[in-house]
């Protein structure tokens, strides 16, 4: 499979029209993971599901999504920093509740990354006669308790 150089350094100059990210694609597969019931899923369709779940994240962190300039955008990328961590992830031996819990955690963390995406899109695409208009993300993680 062969990656666009897009894909493989996204920058801010990227046009929206040019942006790797099928959207839909990436909603269906979260709902999937999100909606999996515990008691009927096998620990490999947990893993294959995170697997999946992991590859949209590290796809929707690639994308500028206003880190420098938006505090609710940093914290959302700590969050999938931590949860991407080699030593946070579910191993082999892991029971298969922490397997799970660990799917709902990235597929959640993953959905407010494209939740953003989806908003910076719509309002580049709405706003494009005024590049440096601001954009922010509040309101989708807990909100900083230093604003209030």
């Amino acid at each position: 499979m062969t990656m666009t150089k897009e894909r493989d350094n996204p920058t801010t100059e990227a046009g929206v029209d040019s942006i790797p990210v099928d959207v839909e694609c990436i909603r269906e597969g979260l709902i999937h993971a999100l909606e999996l019931p515990l008691a009927m899923t096998t620990r490999e369709a947990i893993d294959a599901n995170i697997r999946q779940v992991r590859g949209h994240l590290n796809l929707l962190m690639g994308e500028d999504l206003g880190y420098d300039s938006d505090v609710a955008v940093r914290e959302l990328f700590r969050q999938a920093y931590a949860l991407l961590d080699l030593g946070r992830r579910p191993i082999v031996s892991s029971p298969a509740f922490e397997a799970f819990a660990y799917l709902r955690e990235t597929a959640r963390i993953a959905q407010h990354f494209l939740d953003v995406f989806v908003r910076l899109r719509n309002v580049r695409s709405h706003h494009s006669e005024s590049p440096g208009h601001p954009v922010q993300a509040s309101g989708l993680i807990a909100s900083n308790p230093a604003a209030n």
